[in-house]
């Protein structure tokens, strides 16, 4: 397995991050992703974190918030559930394309921090491999 293709997996896991968006605040974010491969414990990828400026119409969209992490592979995702209950999300998603992703995960914010962590299955070369991955933002500033 490449690194390059865990890296193209693992960004395509910041899909998944979606929340009741509109409660974040509009500005600079800093947003990073970190994930272990549960089958090669000894594999530890960098971090991938990102500075975006999210405007009062990106923090209504989640698929916005975390936009400079995804990758074409991960494509036609709907989320099969969602709750939100007191500044937590829970969710359940499926992507299709070349990765076909299996994601749930929760994440908990405010205005300006969130805080989760998210369980993929992906099928790479033919082989089903299992992510863990904490996922984190904070607002750093106006813009």
């Amino acid at each position: 397995m490449t690194t390059r293709l865990i890296s193209v997996c693992l960004a395509a896991l910041a899909l998944t991050m979606v929340a009741r968006a509109d409660d974040l605040t509009p500005g600079l974010w800093e947003l990073s992703l970190e994930a272990r491969v549960e089958s090669e414990p000894g594999f530890q990828p960098g971090p991938i974190t990102v500075n975006q400026c999210l405007t009062k119409d990106d923090a209504r969209d989640p698929s916005k918030v975390l936009g400079p992490l995804t990758t074409a592979g991960a494509t036609d995702c709907t989320y099969s559930k969602s709750s939100y209950d007191g500044g937590a999300f829970r969710f359940a998603m499926q992507c299709g394309g070349t990765l076909g992703l299996k994601t749930s995960g929760e994440v908990t914010f405010s205005a300006t921090t969130f805080n989760g962590t998210i369980t993929t299955s992906s099928t790479i070369a033919g082989k089903r491999v299992d992510f863990k991955s904490a996922i984190s933002g904070r607002r750093l500033g106006d813009c």
